[in-house]
C-alpha cells in the first residue's frame, strides 16, 4: 500500500491535521518525500482540510465533555492545528453558541451529582467563564419553566 492509500485510509476513519497525517504516514514506514508529496496532493483536492479538522474536533468535544474556549484552543495547538485556523474556528462555534446546549446539558448532569456550585465550580475549572455558565443554566431553567 502507498502512501496515498495510507493516508486516505487514516482519512477515513476521521479528519487528521497535516501534523498528525505526517507523523503517522513516517511511522508507518512512508519516506519524507513521499509525506510531502501525498500531503500537497490531499490538501489540493480537500481531502484534508485544517479548518474542516478543527471544526469537527471542536463539535466532538463540546458534545462528549464540553470544555471552555481557551482549553479547546489549546488542545487544538496540540494536535497541530494553525493558531489561525484554531481561532477562526472557535470563534465561529462561539459566536453560534455551539456550545451553549451541550454547556447546559453537562450542567445538568453536574448538578446532579455535585450540586450547583460543586457543577460551577467544574465548569469554572472545564474554562468555561462565569457569563457561559449563567447563559447554560438559564437556557435549562427555561426548559424546566415551559
Amino acid at each position: 500500500m502507498d502512501a496515498y492509500d495510507k493516508a486516505l485510509r487514516l482519512l477515513s476513519i476521521r479528519e487528521h491535521t497535516e501534523k498528525e497525517l505526517r507523523k503517522k504516514l513516517l511511522d508507518k514506514g512512508c519516506s519524507k518525500d513521499d509525506v510531502d508529496t501525498v500531503i500537497e496532493k490531499l490538501i489540493s483536492e480537500g481531502s484534508l482540510s485544517e479548518q474542516r479538522f478543527a471544526e469537527t474536533y471542536i463539535r466532538s468535544r463540546l458534545r462528549k465533555t464540553p470544555e471552555g474556549k481557551e482549553i479547546l484552543r489549546m488542545r487544538l495547538r496540540e494536535k497541530g492545528s494553525p493558531a489561525s485556523v484554531a481561532s477562526a474556528a472557535l470563534d465561529e462555534a462561539w459566536e453560534n453558541e455551539d456550545y451553549l446546549k451541550p454547556l447546559s446539558l453537562y450542567a445538568l448532569s453536574l448538578i446532579r451529582k455535585k450540586g450547583e456550585e460543586g457543577a460551577r465550580a467544574t465548569l469554572l475549572r472545564k474554562g468555561f467563564r462565569d457569563s457561559e455558565i449563567r447563559e447554560a443554566l438559564s437556557l435549562f431553567d427555561s426548559d424546566i419553566s415551559e
